[in-house]
Protein backbone atom coordinates (compact mmCIF):
# COMPACT_ATOMS: atom_id res chain seq x y z
CA UNK A 1 0.00 0.00 0.00
CA UNK A 2 1.43 3.66 -0.84
CA UNK A 3 -0.49 6.03 1.29
CA UNK A 4 0.54 10.01 1.32
CA UNK A 5 0.11 12.35 3.89
CA UNK A 6 0.21 16.06 2.28
CA UNK A 7 0.45 19.04 4.54
CA UNK A 8 -2.27 21.41 2.90
CA UNK A 9 -3.44 23.90 5.69
CA UNK A 10 -5.69 26.41 3.31
CA UNK A 11 -6.65 23.69 0.49
CA UNK A 12 -9.43 21.59 0.13
CA UNK A 13 -9.51 18.38 -1.99
CA UNK A 14 -13.35 17.56 -3.24
CA UNK A 15 -14.13 14.39 -3.69
CA UNK A 16 -17.32 12.52 -3.70
CA UNK A 17 -20.82 12.51 -3.55
CA UNK A 18 -22.37 15.83 -3.21
CA UNK A 19 -23.85 14.98 -0.05
CA UNK A 20 -26.45 16.50 2.87
CA UNK A 21 -25.03 16.33 5.99
CA UNK A 22 -25.80 12.85 7.74
CA UNK A 23 -28.48 11.75 4.77
CA UNK A 24 -25.76 10.45 1.76
CA UNK A 25 -24.63 6.94 1.97
CA UNK A 26 -22.68 5.31 -1.21
CA UNK A 27 -20.73 2.39 -2.25
CA UNK A 28 -17.49 1.98 -4.53
CA UNK A 29 -16.00 -1.44 -5.99
CA UNK A 30 -13.27 -1.35 -8.95
CA UNK A 31 -12.87 -5.10 -9.98
CA UNK A 32 -9.72 -6.45 -11.13
CA UNK A 33 -9.83 -8.93 -13.98
CA UNK A 34 -8.13 -11.34 -16.54
CA UNK A 35 -6.54 -9.42 -19.61
CA UNK A 36 -6.32 -6.23 -17.84
CA UNK A 37 -9.98 -6.01 -17.28
CA UNK A 38 -11.00 -3.06 -15.32
CA UNK A 39 -14.33 -2.45 -14.29
CA UNK A 40 -15.76 0.43 -11.51
CA UNK A 41 -19.29 0.34 -9.74
CA UNK A 42 -20.99 2.42 -7.59
CA UNK A 43 -24.12 3.41 -5.91
CA UNK A 44 -25.83 6.38 -5.23
CA UNK A 45 -27.75 6.86 -2.43
CA UNK A 46 -29.63 9.91 -1.83
CA UNK A 47 -32.84 11.54 0.02
CA UNK A 48 -34.07 12.85 -3.19
CA UNK A 49 -34.11 12.93 -6.65
CA UNK A 50 -32.43 15.12 -8.33
CA UNK A 51 -32.91 14.63 -12.53
CA UNK A 52 -30.00 12.38 -13.31
CA UNK A 53 -28.38 13.34 -16.35
CA UNK A 54 -25.73 12.06 -18.51
CA UNK A 55 -24.11 14.71 -20.37
CA UNK A 56 -21.37 14.42 -22.68
CA UNK A 57 -18.25 16.83 -22.94
CA UNK A 58 -16.34 17.21 -25.78
CA UNK A 59 -12.93 18.14 -25.63
CA UNK A 60 -11.90 21.67 -26.48
CA UNK A 61 -14.88 22.74 -24.38
CA UNK A 62 -13.79 25.92 -22.49
CA UNK A 63 -15.13 25.83 -18.58
CA UNK A 64 -15.17 27.86 -15.99
CA UNK A 65 -15.16 26.14 -12.47
CA UNK A 66 -17.83 28.60 -10.71
CA UNK A 67 -15.71 28.95 -7.72
CA UNK A 68 -16.38 32.62 -7.48
CA UNK A 69 -13.53 34.95 -6.28
CA UNK A 70 -10.11 33.74 -8.49
CA UNK A 71 -12.57 30.86 -10.32
CA UNK A 72 -10.60 28.69 -12.43
CA UNK A 73 -10.93 28.13 -16.36
CA UNK A 74 -9.59 24.86 -18.42
CA UNK A 75 -10.65 24.07 -21.52
CA UNK A 76 -11.40 20.09 -22.14
CA UNK A 77 -8.18 17.70 -22.97
CA UNK A 78 -10.16 14.60 -22.69
CA UNK A 79 -13.86 13.79 -23.69
CA UNK A 80 -16.33 13.02 -20.86
CA UNK A 81 -19.43 11.20 -20.34
CA UNK A 82 -20.66 12.38 -16.47
CA UNK A 83 -23.77 12.12 -14.12
CA UNK A 84 -25.05 15.25 -12.88
CA UNK A 85 -28.13 16.92 -11.48
CA UNK A 86 -29.62 18.96 -9.42
CA UNK A 87 -27.91 19.84 -5.68
CA UNK A 88 -31.37 21.56 -4.84
CA UNK A 89 -34.54 19.99 -5.03
CA UNK A 90 -36.65 20.44 -8.25
CA UNK A 91 -33.58 23.01 -8.80
CA UNK A 92 -31.48 23.21 -12.22
CA UNK A 93 -28.75 20.75 -13.07
CA UNK A 94 -25.59 22.45 -11.40
CA UNK A 95 -23.01 19.86 -10.13
CA UNK A 96 -21.16 16.68 -11.56
CA UNK A 97 -21.29 13.31 -9.45
CA UNK A 98 -19.71 10.49 -11.36
CA UNK A 99 -18.18 9.65 -14.70
CA UNK A 100 -15.28 8.34 -17.21
CA UNK A 101 -13.20 10.03 -19.54
CA UNK A 102 -12.29 8.20 -23.25
CA UNK A 103 -9.00 7.32 -21.47
CA UNK A 104 -10.89 5.00 -19.22
CA UNK A 105 -10.57 7.28 -15.81
CA UNK A 106 -13.25 7.03 -13.65
CA UNK A 107 -13.70 9.29 -10.66
CA UNK A 108 -16.66 8.46 -8.02
CA UNK A 109 -17.62 10.99 -4.97
CA UNK A 110 -18.94 9.47 -1.93
CA UNK A 111 -20.33 10.97 1.31
CA UNK A 112 -17.76 11.19 4.21
CA UNK A 113 -18.75 12.99 7.55
CA UNK A 114 -15.47 13.13 8.57
CA UNK A 115 -14.14 15.90 5.76
CA UNK A 116 -12.42 19.02 6.98
CA UNK A 117 -10.99 20.97 4.13
CA UNK A 118 -9.99 23.74 6.04
CA UNK A 119 -10.29 27.46 5.87
CA UNK A 120 -10.38 29.34 2.68
CA UNK A 121 -6.93 30.98 1.48
CA UNK A 122 -6.32 34.27 1.72
CA UNK A 123 -4.33 34.77 -1.41
CA UNK A 124 -4.91 34.00 -5.22
CA UNK A 125 -4.78 30.35 -5.27
CA UNK A 126 -7.50 29.23 -8.15
CA UNK A 127 -10.55 28.32 -7.08
CA UNK A 128 -13.08 25.78 -8.40
CA UNK A 129 -16.46 24.64 -6.98
CA UNK A 130 -16.75 21.55 -5.13
CA UNK A 131 -19.99 21.08 -8.22
CA UNK A 132 -17.60 20.91 -10.72
CA UNK A 133 -14.79 18.82 -9.36
CA UNK A 134 -15.92 15.42 -11.22
CA UNK A 135 -16.04 17.03 -14.83
CA UNK A 136 -12.63 19.26 -14.14
CA UNK A 137 -10.25 16.06 -13.22
CA UNK A 138 -11.64 13.82 -16.05
CA UNK A 139 -11.79 16.32 -18.46
CA UNK A 140 -8.12 17.29 -17.54
CA UNK A 141 -5.99 13.69 -16.78
CA UNK A 142 -6.31 10.37 -18.29
CA UNK A 143 -4.34 8.32 -15.04
CA UNK A 144 -4.71 8.30 -11.86
CA UNK A 145 -0.71 8.88 -11.06
CA UNK A 146 -1.72 11.78 -12.79
CA UNK A 147 -4.80 13.14 -10.54
CA UNK A 148 -2.92 12.08 -7.72
CA UNK A 149 0.51 13.94 -8.33
CA UNK A 150 -1.64 17.25 -9.66
CA UNK A 151 -3.45 17.69 -6.48
CA UNK A 152 -0.94 16.66 -3.86
CA UNK A 153 0.96 20.02 -4.89
CA UNK A 154 -2.05 22.17 -3.61
CA UNK A 155 -2.97 23.55 -6.64
CA UNK A 156 -6.50 24.47 -6.34
CA UNK A 157 -8.58 25.48 -3.56
CA UNK A 158 -12.24 23.36 -3.90
CA UNK A 159 -14.92 25.99 -2.56
CA UNK A 160 -17.34 23.75 -0.90
CA UNK A 161 -20.83 25.70 -1.25
CA UNK A 162 -23.44 24.93 1.19
CA UNK A 163 -26.35 23.71 -0.29
CA UNK A 164 -29.72 21.52 -0.11
CA UNK A 165 -33.13 22.20 1.94
CA UNK A 166 -32.52 25.31 3.80
CA UNK A 167 -28.75 25.27 2.36
CA UNK A 168 -28.11 23.27 5.30
CA UNK A 169 -25.46 20.40 3.21
CA UNK A 170 -22.09 20.75 3.13
CA UNK A 171 -19.54 19.18 1.18
CA UNK A 172 -18.71 16.14 3.34
CA UNK A 173 -17.10 13.92 0.65
CA UNK A 174 -14.29 11.81 -0.24
CA UNK A 175 -13.26 10.40 -3.87
CA UNK A 176 -11.78 7.59 -5.14
CA UNK A 177 -10.00 7.41 -8.78
CA UNK A 178 -9.87 4.61 -11.02
CA UNK A 179 -7.99 4.11 -14.22
CA UNK A 180 -8.09 1.38 -17.38
CA UNK A 181 -5.18 0.25 -15.80
CA UNK A 182 -6.95 -0.27 -12.47
CA UNK A 183 -4.89 1.61 -10.63
CA UNK A 184 -6.80 3.48 -7.75
CA UNK A 185 -6.77 6.15 -5.30
CA UNK A 186 -8.80 7.43 -2.33
CA UNK A 187 -8.58 11.13 -1.94
CA UNK A 188 -9.55 12.44 1.75
CA UNK A 189 -9.35 16.06 3.52
CA UNK A 190 -8.94 15.30 7.58
CA UNK A 191 -7.96 18.38 9.56
CA UNK A 192 -7.58 20.54 6.65
CA UNK A 193 -4.61 18.26 4.23
CA UNK A 194 -4.89 15.64 2.01
CA UNK A 195 -4.80 12.03 3.02
CA UNK A 196 -4.18 9.62 -0.07
CA UNK A 197 -3.99 6.10 -0.40
CA UNK A 198 -2.85 5.28 -3.73
CA UNK A 199 -2.81 1.54 -5.37
CA UNK A 200 -3.99 -1.29 -6.94
CA UNK A 201 -5.12 -2.47 -3.88
CA UNK A 202 -7.43 -0.06 -2.70
CA UNK A 203 -10.55 -1.59 -4.38
CA UNK A 204 -13.31 -0.85 -1.96
CA UNK A 205 -14.88 2.79 -0.69
CA UNK A 206 -17.64 3.08 0.72
CA UNK A 207 -18.48 6.10 3.97
CA UNK A 208 -17.62 6.44 7.59
CA UNK A 209 -15.46 6.02 9.24
CA UNK A 210 -12.28 7.62 7.08
CA UNK A 211 -10.47 4.52 4.96
CA UNK A 212 -7.67 4.19 6.98
CA UNK A 213 -10.08 3.12 9.71
CA UNK A 214 -12.53 0.90 7.10
CA UNK A 215 -8.65 -0.86 6.49
CA UNK A 216 -8.97 -1.64 10.21
CA UNK A 217 -12.06 -2.77 10.71
CA UNK A 218 -11.60 -4.89 7.26
CA UNK A 219 -8.71 -6.60 8.87
CA UNK A 220 -10.68 -8.04 11.30
CA UNK A 221 -13.24 -9.47 9.49
CA UNK A 222 -10.41 -11.13 7.43
CA UNK A 223 -9.48 -12.94 10.36
CA UNK A 224 -12.93 -14.98 10.46
CA UNK A 225 -14.69 -17.27 8.26
CA UNK A 226 -16.32 -14.91 6.12
CA UNK A 227 -17.73 -17.75 4.18
CA UNK A 228 -19.91 -18.62 7.37
CA UNK A 229 -20.44 -14.86 9.43
CA UNK A 230 -20.62 -11.49 7.40
CA UNK A 231 -22.10 -7.93 8.58
CA UNK A 232 -25.52 -8.00 7.54
CA UNK A 233 -26.69 -4.15 8.14
CA UNK A 234 -26.86 -1.35 5.64
CA UNK A 235 -24.19 1.00 7.32
CA UNK A 236 -21.03 2.06 5.81
CA UNK A 237 -18.64 -0.49 8.04
CA UNK A 238 -20.51 -3.44 7.30
CA UNK A 239 -20.94 -2.42 3.05
CA UNK A 240 -17.30 -2.65 3.29
CA UNK A 241 -16.32 -5.48 4.45
CA UNK A 242 -19.11 -7.01 2.06
CA UNK A 243 -18.26 -5.08 -1.11
CA UNK A 244 -14.94 -6.71 -0.01
CA UNK A 245 -15.54 -9.95 0.53
CA UNK A 246 -18.27 -10.51 -2.55
CA UNK A 247 -15.53 -8.69 -4.98
CA UNK A 248 -13.07 -10.98 -4.03
CA UNK A 249 -15.44 -13.97 -4.65
CA UNK A 250 -16.08 -12.83 -8.09
CA UNK A 251 -15.20 -15.79 -10.79
CA UNK A 252 -11.90 -14.45 -13.05
CA UNK A 253 -13.47 -14.23 -16.15
CA UNK A 254 -12.66 -12.75 -20.17
CA UNK A 255 -16.44 -12.93 -20.66
CA UNK A 256 -17.23 -8.83 -20.46
CA UNK A 257 -20.84 -10.16 -19.86
CA UNK A 258 -20.10 -12.12 -17.18
CA UNK A 259 -17.90 -9.39 -15.23
CA UNK A 260 -20.57 -6.92 -15.88
CA UNK A 261 -22.97 -8.91 -14.31
CA UNK A 262 -20.56 -9.61 -11.27
CA UNK A 263 -19.68 -6.33 -10.66
CA UNK A 264 -23.74 -5.27 -10.68
CA UNK A 265 -24.36 -7.98 -8.74
CA UNK A 266 -21.97 -7.34 -5.76
CA UNK A 267 -23.54 -3.25 -6.04
CA UNK A 268 -27.11 -4.72 -5.74
CA UNK A 269 -25.79 -6.63 -2.66
CA UNK A 270 -24.83 -3.15 -1.09
CA UNK A 271 -27.25 -1.11 -2.16
CA UNK A 272 -29.62 0.47 0.64
CA UNK A 273 -33.15 -0.63 0.47
CA UNK A 274 -35.94 1.94 0.46
CA UNK A 275 -38.04 1.75 3.48
CA UNK A 276 -39.17 4.45 5.98
CA UNK A 277 -36.35 6.93 7.38
CA UNK A 278 -34.35 5.23 10.64
CA UNK A 279 -34.39 8.48 13.10
CA UNK A 280 -31.18 6.43 15.03
CA UNK A 281 -29.05 6.60 11.92
CA UNK A 282 -30.04 9.59 9.71
CA UNK A 283 -26.61 9.18 7.39
CA UNK A 284 -28.83 6.42 5.64
CA UNK A 285 -30.65 7.05 2.24
CA UNK A 286 -32.12 4.75 -0.24
CA UNK A 287 -29.90 3.54 -3.41
CA UNK A 288 -31.99 5.23 -6.41
CA UNK A 289 -28.94 4.25 -9.27
CA UNK A 290 -25.96 2.00 -9.43
CA UNK A 291 -23.13 2.67 -12.20
CA UNK A 292 -20.85 0.25 -13.77
CA UNK A 293 -17.97 1.25 -15.64
CA UNK A 294 -15.83 -1.14 -18.10
CA UNK A 295 -12.61 1.12 -18.56
CA UNK A 296 -11.24 -1.42 -21.11
CA UNK A 297 -14.11 -1.42 -23.47
CA UNK A 298 -15.17 2.44 -22.31
CA UNK A 299 -19.00 1.21 -21.55
CA UNK A 300 -20.56 3.37 -19.15
CA UNK A 301 -24.37 1.33 -17.81
CA UNK A 302 -26.83 3.02 -15.51
CA UNK A 303 -29.17 0.78 -13.25
CA UNK A 304 -31.72 3.31 -11.93
CA UNK A 305 -33.97 1.73 -9.34
CA UNK A 306 -37.28 3.34 -10.40
CA UNK A 307 -37.20 1.69 -13.78
CA UNK A 308 -36.82 -2.07 -15.03
CA UNK A 309 -34.31 -1.75 -17.26
CA UNK A 310 -30.46 -1.31 -17.93
CA UNK A 311 -29.09 1.21 -19.80
CA UNK A 312 -25.33 2.06 -21.38
CA UNK A 313 -23.48 4.34 -23.59
CA UNK A 314 -20.30 3.05 -25.88
CA UNK A 315 -18.03 5.83 -25.59
CA UNK A 316 -15.49 4.63 -28.21
CA UNK A 317 -18.41 5.54 -30.64
CA UNK A 318 -19.55 8.89 -29.31
CA UNK A 319 -18.11 12.18 -31.39
CA UNK A 320 -15.88 14.00 -28.30
CA UNK A 321 -13.91 16.39 -31.05
CA UNK A 322 -13.84 19.80 -30.68
CA UNK A 323 -16.82 21.98 -31.80
CA UNK A 324 -19.39 18.74 -31.82
CA UNK A 325 -20.81 20.22 -29.02
CA UNK A 326 -22.35 19.76 -25.40
CA UNK A 327 -25.04 16.70 -25.43
CA UNK A 328 -27.28 15.34 -22.56
CA UNK A 329 -30.12 12.50 -21.79
CA UNK A 330 -32.28 12.43 -19.04
CA UNK A 331 -32.07 9.87 -17.22
CA UNK A 332 -35.08 10.07 -14.64
CA UNK A 333 -38.79 10.06 -15.15
CA UNK A 334 -38.64 7.40 -18.62
CA UNK A 335 -39.98 3.91 -17.64
CA UNK A 336 -39.41 2.99 -21.14
CA UNK A 337 -35.86 4.45 -21.35
CA UNK A 338 -33.47 0.99 -22.08
CA UNK A 339 -30.34 -0.40 -24.04
CA UNK A 340 -27.91 1.72 -25.84
CA UNK A 341 -28.75 5.06 -25.97
CA UNK A 342 -25.72 6.57 -27.93
CA UNK A 343 -28.67 7.68 -30.30
CA UNK A 344 -30.44 9.55 -27.81
CA UNK A 345 -27.69 12.35 -27.04
CA UNK A 346 -29.34 15.69 -27.93
CA UNK A 347 -27.97 18.87 -28.02
CA UNK A 348 -27.58 20.49 -24.47
CA UNK A 349 -26.08 23.74 -22.67
CA UNK A 350 -23.09 23.19 -20.47
CA UNK A 351 -23.85 22.61 -16.93
CA UNK A 352 -23.69 25.88 -14.87
CA UNK A 353 -21.93 24.86 -11.95
CA UNK A 354 -22.76 25.76 -8.11
CA UNK A 355 -21.02 28.89 -7.10
CA UNK A 356 -20.81 30.37 -4.04
CA UNK A 357 -22.23 34.00 -3.06
CA UNK A 358 -20.37 36.81 -4.18
CA UNK A 359 -18.77 38.55 -1.72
Amino acid sequence: MRCRFFIAPALFFVACVFCIPGVNACSRVTWLGQQGAVITGRSMDWPYSFGSTFYLIPRGLSQNGAGGKNSIEWVSKYGVVEIAGALNPGGPINGVFDGVNEKGLVANLLYLAETDFGPAPRDNKPRLSFAAWTEYVLANFATVNEVVDFFSSNPLYIAPVNFGPGGAAHASIHMAVSDASGDSAIIEYLKGSPVIHHGREHQVMTNSPTYNEQLVLNAYWRRLNRDQVLPGSIQSQDRFVRASYYLEKLPQTSDPRRAIAGVISVMRNVSVPWGEPDPDHPNLSPTYWRTIIDQNNLVYYFDSALSPNIVWVNLSKLDFSPGSGVRSIALEGDEDIGGNLNAAFKPARPVTFLAPRSR
